[in-house]
């Protein structure tokens, strides 16, 4: 093996910062929690539509209520 190339690693991709810091955003995930007392954005469960159309309109009629 050449001297040059001895030690020599191949860098694919770099970790950078993470995008979002969790320090930041607490304080409005802790507004969003107390605005929708504690109820869950879509209500758990098993649920049946006709159609993906009607499961839509079900979906953003939970998440704005």
């Amino acid at each position: 093996m050449p001297e040059a190339l001895k030690g020599y690693m191949k860098v694919v991709g770099r970790k950078g910062e993470p995008k979002w810091d969790v320090l930041r955003i607490d304080p409005m995930q802790r507004m969003m929690i107390e605005l929708r007392r504690g109820r869950p954005f879509i209500p758990k469960g098993v649920w049946r539509f006709r159609s993906f159309d009607e499961a839509d309109e079900w979906t953003r009629k939970m998440l704005t209520r």
